[in-house]
């Protein structure tokens, strides 16, 4: 399907303009002005700095050709050079049919079709329960998996299991030492070590299930393996186990230990350095980083002490996406990264043949409020609001909501009181609400004997109040905001629409009768009103919320 109206509106222009279609990019958004018209764009303006026109010949030649399209009721130019476009009634009406014939595939897009894509989002170090900000990457993630699937691509979710390195040590010496204490040893406790109480908990299940490893085993460098690896899995089952109740399933989990099994890391090391692109100093290995990065200073891919860094890990497990054939990757990473993205990016372009690297999505941190008070977020101090204390608190669907409501890059501040209200002050429940009475209204309309007929055969063009005009021309915009969610990764234009899309049902819904004694005028609303309710349950479906039937 394809049912862009920006598309219809940029193919229109590039057949006026002829052998100038080429020439600049085109850009169509919503004004800011009703009388501004539906749609806009600047394009007079860039057009005439490439050809040298005056921008008001240009701008009524466009206008004086795409006046005789049938899916625009008007098209004007307007000084100091924009193009401004008003949606025909003969569209909306054609727009509303093939919502209701469409249904989910309305706003679905086939321009990713044979393309794979790999998304990492949440991959938190196993050591400890997610937080708010793990929740807050893994609603991006998903979300930006659901909306690039619409427009075709075949996706693959993966959670990368940091199961090596400095903090699983740390993990388990913090077991070690917990279990020690249980035993009722003194013992001094790392001033590095993990500090909650659920290391408390997973040092008696151990005690329990390990009972004879832990009695025969003498060597301390076994017994830490050992925990180490208990500890990994049980915190590894907890992290799935949140995940799934807040709606996110993985199509894989990779070990960062199978990079050393498969001897990958190695071989990643050593096309860096056939390449140029390391030295050594001081006993370590370096990568280059500023002969790309010229600002900056290069980094440690293996320390003194024959260790591989995160950094070489990083770069390896990206060679290994690209070996399974994936077309793009992309990650959605904590703002602590924002520093270290630019070092993977240059280091797996340049080792890549067709210079593809990953694109990152940085989130900024979240902020959870109770009342005036901030709550840590420090998975070693043990002082954290864990994910499954926000979903016992006020489920998934308002958590998930919440946490994709503004862009990625915009410092979120979750209110626990405004998401636990059931009223319009919630916008998620807002949105629900308006799902949820649409059903409400077909119950009644089944009770009375009316349905819904083919909408080829019911007269769709008495929808003519302004509440009804509003809401037709928001319906088609849809698979634009779809497509541009996509494009841009950013999925929470999806949630300012939906919200902006609810509210004009319920102004609708609070001035006019869906069912009346006009049959035609009833069949006509109802055809409207289901319309909202499949591209609501949509946008919800897409954000990995429900939308319930009564509420």
């Amino acid at each position: 399907m394809n049912n862009s109206l920006k598309k219809l509106i940029e193919d229109s222009i590039i057949e006026a303009l002829g052998e100038q279609g080429n020439s600049p990019p085109i850009f169509i958004t919503q004004p800011k002005k009703r009388e501004w018209g539906d749609l806009s764009t600047n394009l007079p303006f860039s057009l005439s700095r490439k050809t040298g026109e005056s921008i008001s010949k240009i701008g009524e030649r466009l206008v004086s050709s795409l006046k005789k399209k049938n899916f625009l009721s008007r098209v004007e130019f307007t000084p100091p050079g924009f193009l401004n476009f008003f949606i025909s009634s003969q569209y909306l009406v054609r727009t509303l049919k093939n919502v209701l014939l469409q249904r989910e595939n309305f706003a679905s897009f086939s321009y990713g079709k044979g393309k794979k894509v790999h998304i990492d989002f949440v991959s938190a170090n196993p050591t400890g329960p997610l937080h708010i900000g793990h929740a807050r990457g893994a609603a991006i993630g998903d979300s930006l998996a659901n909306i690039l699937s619409k427009v075709g691509y075949k996706v693959e979710r993966e959670y990368y299991i940091c199961d090596v390195g400095g903090q699983i040590e740390r993990l388990s010496r913090s077991v070690w030492v917990r279990l020690q204490e249980l035993e009722g040893k003194r013992v001094f406790f790392p001033e590095d070590g993990y500090k909650g109480d659920y290391v408390i908990e997973i040092a008696r299940k151990a005690k329990k299930d390990l009972k004879e490893e832990l009695s025969t085993e003498k060597k301390e460098e076994r017994l830490l393996d050992l925990l180490g690896k208990f500890t990994v899995k049980e915190i590894l089952k907890e992290i799935k186990k949140d995940l799934e109740d807040f709606g996110v399933k993985y199509d894989s989990w990779f070990a960062e230990s199978t990079l050393y099994e498969n001897r990958e890391i190695f071989k990643t090391i050593d096309e860096l350095q056939k390449r140029g692109y390391t030295y050594e100093k001081d006993g370590a290995l370096w990568f280059k980083a500023s002969l790309f990065l010229k600002e900056e200073k290069d980094r440690v891919l293996k320390r003194k002490n024959g260790e591989y860094t995160y950094f070489a890990r990083d770069i390896s497990y990206h060679q290994n996406k690209l070996s399974r054939g994936f077309d793009r990757m992309i990650n959605v990473w904590g703002q602590d990264h924002i520093g270290y993205a630019p070092f993977l990016k240059v280091a797996v372009e340049n080792l890549d043949p067709f210079h593809r690297s990953p694109e990152i999505i940085i989130y900024q941190f979240v902020t959870l409020m109770r009342g005036k008070e901030k709550i840590s977020a420090s998975t070693r101090e043990g002082e954290f609001i864990s994910l499954r204390e926000v979903l016992n608190e006020i489920g998934k669907d308002v958590a998930r909501f919440f946490f994709v409501s503004c862009n990625a890059d915009t410092h979120l501040k979750f209110d626990l009181e405004l998401a636990k209200k059931q009223s319009a002050e919630n916008p998620v429940f807002y949105i629900q609400y308006a799902h949820a009475r649409i059903c409400s209204i077909f119950k009644k309309a089944k009770k009375e004997g009316i349905k819904l007929e083919d909408p080829e055969k019911i007269r769709l063009t008495s929808l003519g109040e302004p509440e009804e005009i509003k809401i037709m021309k928001k319906i088609c915009l849809y698979p634009d905001v779809v497509k541009e969610a996509a494009e841009a990764l950013e999925p929470h234009h999806l949630v300012g629409y939906a919200e902006e899309l609810a509210a004009l049902f319920h102004q609708f819904y609070t001035k006019h009768r869906v069912i009346s004694d006009d049959k035609i005028l009833t069949l006509a609303r109802l055809c409207l009103v289901e319309a909202v309710r499949i591209v609501i349950e949509d946008t919800l479906t897409l954000l990995g919320i429900s939308a319930p039937q009564m509420m």
